[in-house]
């Protein structure tokens, strides 16, 4: 009985280390270790969700880069148009004043094309018009509000008093910079819109056949919202972070809140000169902005670093809980597998014993 015992015993410790040594691992059930196998457990979720966290992080980086690649075309367009005004400012360059602006407009077409085009994955990225809204603060008949690509800053719109004018209507739009255009508006047909665009502000209204004089009010603008990338394991603050898409980088919205010397172009001398100050003033803006852009990326690459630790710190946590030491596994199998061949031959002989015995009474 004693042989059948270890005999059973042995059989079974080996067929537990041929387990562990096809699986690699020391816990390929609750039962082989409870403790082990809910730790080990937790901290694998954990690793999962760091790497996920990670891709995100990645995912995040990317449209930074892609942003920042954007933002760089622009600000080397700008450094053009300064280098434009600054040879248009030369009274030598009289003859050549119609080409230096042309290439100037053409310039700045980009630079809206570039701030309107650039998306990640349909996420615009540099028109400031991500999750913008603009609301009128109480209802004023016949308009309602929405923001232009070109961006309109944050805050509250005022639309002035509507009076007659030229057999239409004036619409006056002033930003919280103090920026105010007017736009003289004909009233629609019944039952039609139509859109009046206010390129400075950065808004258009929609306007219709209820359209009258003497309203007036807010329109409240929340201008680029910002995308927020989980780059944590836990649903904490800490845990996220928020790419800022309320920067336009259009020339209207780098131009708004010049307060220099207004100039069209480059069409003479002097308007060449102020134009000088006019693309210093978007272009400082600009390198400002992408300054933000650089602080991001940086904390980005900071956060996928940290993450490459805990996810190579958690990983190796579970292998040391989870996986078999194949060395010191080996060695047990082969002692095991001994032992049960030993203890089949033991068992042989016992019964071989006992037929012995058996012949003594025949």
């Amino acid at each position: 009985m004693t042989a059948l015992k270890n005999l059973n015993t042995n059989s079974m410790a080996q067929d537990q280390s041929l387990n562990r040594l096809s699986s690699g691992f020391r816990i390929n059930s609750a039962a082989d270790d409870s403790s082990g196998f809910a730790i080990s457990s937790k901290l694998d979720a954990q690793a999962g969700r760091l790497k996920a966290a990670s891709q995100n992080a990645t995912q995040a980086t990317a449209m930074v880069k892609m942003a920042d690649a954007g933002v760089n075309e622009i600000q080397n367009m700008f450094n053009r148009i300064l280098t434009l005004a600054t040879q248009a400012s030369s009274g030598n360059n009289a003859g050549e004043l119609a080409k230096l602006d042309a290439e100037r407009i053409k310039l700045e077409t980009q630079i809206d094309n570039i701030a309107n085009s650039t998306n990640y994955n349909g996420v615009s990225l540099l028109n400031g018009t991500s999750g913008s809204s603009a609301t009128l603060a109480a209802p004023v008949a016949g308009i309602s509000a929405t923001v232009q690509a070109t961006g309109a800053a944050s805050g509250a719109v005022t639309l002035s008093t509507l009076t007659n004018a030229g057999g239409g209507i004036d619409i006056t739009l002033t930003n919280a910079a103090g920026t105010a255009q007017t736009v003289n508006v004909t009233v629609p047909a019944a039952g039609t819109t139509s859109s009046v665009a206010f390129n400075d502000i950065g808004l258009t209204l929609s306007v219709d056949s209820n359209l009258v004089t003497g309203g007036a009010g807010t329109v409240n603008v929340t201008a680029g919202a910002s995308s927020s990338f989980q780059v944590g394991a836990d649903n904490a603050a800490t845990n996220r972070v928020s790419i800022n898409l309320s920067n336009s980088y259009t020339t209207a919205s780098l131009f708004t809140g010049y307060g220099g010397v207004a100039t069209a172009g480059l069409t003479t001398n002097t308007d060449a000169q102020n134009y000088i100050d006019k693309a210093s003033f978007a272009l400082d803006k600009l390198i400002t902005q992408r300054a933000d852009l650089g602080a991001t990326q940086n904390q980005l690459g900071f956060v996928q670093a940290n993450l490459a630790t805990s996810i190579e710190q958690t990983t190796a946590s579970v292998s040391a809980i989870k996986d078999a030491d194949m060395a010191a596994e080996m060695a047990n199998f082969t002692k095991n597998k001994i032992l049960t061949q030993a203890g089949t031959s033991m068992l042989a002989q016992a019964n071989q014993a006992s037929q012995n015995v058996l012949t003594l009474f025949r």
